[in-house]
C-alpha cells in the first residue's frame, strides 16, 4: 500500500536556504555567467561614449549642478543640452574612482551578469524548467554581446528585466505592480529606455481590458479591482517621471531623440537595420525561426500580451541593431516555454542531496570567473588600440592655438583626457545633429566640401585616423602639413 501524499510530504527533508543556494539551478546560473565573462573578456572598455559620461559625472560631483548647456566644444558651445543619463554615469564614475579601468570593467560585467541572471530567472518563471532556462540564457549571451560595453543603456535593460518580472509575475498570482512607480522614478534618471518600458507596461495593462479566444491566441480580462489598481499604478508611474532634474524636458527627450534627430542616427552603426550576415543578425534570425518551428510542433497557446511583446521585440531588433539586446530579454524567456521537457520526460520527483557536489562546482566556477577579469594593462592596451593615446601630449599643447577638428569616435575621449582643448564633435549625437554639425562633419570626412567646411569653422588643426579619406585629402593639399603622427593617428596643421 503506497503512502499518502501527506505522509510523503511530512517525511520529505526540509529544504532551507542552504539547499536552495547549493543547488543545480544555482550552479547552472554560475555556469552561464562564466560563459558571459569568457565571451566578454575580449570586449574591454574601449567604448566611445564612456569618456564623456565620466566627464559629466566628474563635473556633477565637483560642481554640484546639472548640465543645461554644452561647454566642451566650440561648435555648439552654449547650446541647450541635458544630461539625461546622469544617475548611470555616477555609477560608472564611482567604479572608476574606486578601481580605475578595472572598476569600469567590473561595473559593466556586474550589470551584464545581473541582466543575464534576470533572463535566466524570467525563463524559469515562464517555463518552470531550469534546463530550458539554462539553454535560453546561453542563447541570450549572443544577443548581449552587441552592447557589451561600459554603456549606460545596460542599466536600462536591467530595469526592463525587473519590469518583466513584475508584469509576468501577475500570471503567477503575485501582484507587485506597486513597485512600478519607484522603478520608473529611478529609470528616467538613468536612461532613455524608460520610454520603452513605459510603453510595454501600458500595452500589457491595455490587453487585459478585453477578453476572448482566437484559435491559440487568448486574453483574459482584468477584474474591476485590477483595472482600478493598474490605472492608479500607471498614473503614479507617469507622475514619477517628472521627478528629475530637468522636469518635462527629460520626459519628452526620448520622443525628441526619435523624431527630431534622425539626421544623427543615420550615421551611427547601432541605429542601422540588422545585418543578417553578421553574428547578431544570425542569432536573432535563428531564434525567430526556431520559435516558428517549435510553435508548429507544440501548438502552444499564446496570450495577447506575449504576442504583443514578441512583435515589439522582433520589429525593434530587425529595425535597429541597438535593440537586439532588448529582443533577447523579451523573446528568450518565452522561448523557454517551448524548450521545456514534457512532464513524461522529467524525473519521477525523487531528489537527492548534491549540496557538497554543488559547493565544489560553485567554488570552481567562481574561481574560473575570477580568471576572466582582465588586468589593468590589458584594458589599457585595448584603449590605446582604439583611441589616440599617444597623441594626447601634442593635442594638449594645442589649447588656445586654434580650433581642432577631430574624429567623432574620439571626441569624448579627448574631452575626458584633454579637457583643456575644445573639441569639434563628440558621440553626443543629438545636439550635433540638431544644429547641423553632424551633417557638416560627415561631408567633411567623406571629402565632400571638406575645405569649405574647415574654413567655415575656422579649423587650424585636424586630428584624424590614418587611412581616412579626409586624411588623404589633407596630406595631398598644399594648404596643410603633417604636424604629428604615429601608426594610428595624424594631426594636420593649416599652413596658409
Amino acid at each position: 500500500m503506497s503512502a499518502s501524499p501527506e505522509a510523503v510530504a511530512s517525511s520529505a527533508p526540509r529544504r532551507g536556504w542552504s539547499w536552495r543556494l547549493f543547488s543545480l539551478p544555482v550552479v547552472l546560473g554560475l555556469l552561464v555567467i562564466f560563459v558571459l565573462m569568457w565571451a566578454g573578456s575580449s570586449q574591454g572598455i574601449a567604448d566611445s561614449d564612456i569618456w564623456w559620461h565620466l566627464r559629466n559625472a566628474a563635473e556633477l560631483v565637483r560642481g554640484g549642478h546639472f548640465a543645461h548647456a554644452d561647454s566642451w566644444t566650440f561648435t555648439v558651445a552654449g547650446k541647450p543640452w541635458i544630461d539625461f543619463e546622469w544617475l548611470a554615469e555616477l555609477g560608472y564614475y564611482g567604479a572608476w574612482r574606486w578601481l580605475g579601468d578595472r572598476g569600469l570593467y567590473l561595473a559593466m560585467m556586474l550589470v551584464a551578469a545581473a541582466i543575464l541572471a534576470g533572463v535566466y530567472g524570467l525563463a524559469w518563471l515562464r517555463s518552470r524548467d531550469w534546463l530550458a532556462a539554462f539553454l535560453v540564457a546561453l542563447i541570450a549571451i549572443h544577443f548581449f554581446i552587441v552592447s557589451l560595453a561600459p554603456r549606460t543603456i545596460l542599466f536600462g535593460w536591467l530595469f526592463l528585466v525587473v519590469e518583466l518580472a513584475i508584469l509576468w509575475g501577475l500570471e503567477q498570482g503575485r501582484d507587485q505592480t506597486r513597485w512600478l512607480p519607484l522603478l520608473f522614478l529611478i529609470w528616467i534618471n538613468t536612461h532613455g529606455t524608460w520610454f520603452i518600458g513605459f510603453v510595454l507596461m501600458v500595452l500589457f495593462f491595455a490587453c487585459g481590458w478585453v477578453q476572448g479566444e482566437w484559435g491559440r491566441l487568448y486574453v483574459r480580462r482584468w477584474t474591476q479591482a485590477q483595472k482600478r489598481r493598474f490605472l492608479l499604478v500607471t498614473a503614479a508611474s507617469s507622475a514619477a517621471l517628472f521627478a528629475n532634474p530637468y522636469g518635462w524636458r527629460l520626459v519628452v527627450y526620448p520622443v525628441a531623440a526619435v523624431f527630431r534627430h534622425r539626421l544623427g542616427t543615420q550615421y551611427i552603426a547601432e541605429w542601422a537595420s540588422l545585418d543578417f550576415h553578421a553574428p547578431p543578425g544570425k542569432a536573432v534570425l535563428a531564434v525567430v525561426l526556431g520559435f516558428a518551428i517549435l510553435e508548429l510542433m507544440r501548438l502552444r497557446r499564446w496570450s495577447l500580451q506575449d504576442l504583443v511583446f514578441a512583435l515589439v521585440a522582433v520589429y525593434a531588433a530587425f529595425a535597429y541593431v541597438r535593440f537586439v539586446f532588448m529582443a533577447g530579454i523579451l523573446l528568450l524567456p518565452m522561448l523557454a516555454m517551448d524548450l521545456k521537457l514534457p512532464p513524461a520526460a522529467k524525473a519521477d520527483g525523487r531528489t537527492k542531496d548534491f549540496r557538497w557536489a554543488s559547493v565544489i562546482a560553485m567554488a570552481l566556477l567562481l574561481a574560473l570567473i575570477g580568471t576572466q577579469i582582465p588586468s589593468s594593462q590589458q584594458l589599457q592596451a585595448g584603449i590605446a588600440r582604439d583611441f589616440p593615446e599617444n597623441a594626447l601630449p601634442y593635442v594638449r599643447s594645442l589649447a588656445g592655438r586654434g580650433n581642432l577638428f577631430n574624429e567623432y569616435e574620439w571626441g569624448g575621449y579627448l574631452e575626458w583626457k584633454a579637457p583643456e582643448v575644445k573639441t569639434f564633435i563628440d558621440p553626443r549625437a543629438d545636439i550635433f545633429a540638431e544644429t547641423g554639425v553632424m551633417d557638416d562633419y560627415a561631408r567633411a570626412m567623406d571629402a565632400e566640401d571638406t575645405f569649405a567646411i574647415l574654413d567655415r569653422y575656422h579649423i587650424r588643426f585636424a586630428l584624424l585616423a590614418k587611412g581616412d579619406a579626409m586624411a588623404y585629402l589633407l596630406e595631398h593639399s598644399a594648404g596643410w602639413r603633417v604636424a604629428w603622427e604615429d601608426k594610428q593617428a595624424v594631426v594636420f596643421e593649416r599652413v596658409r
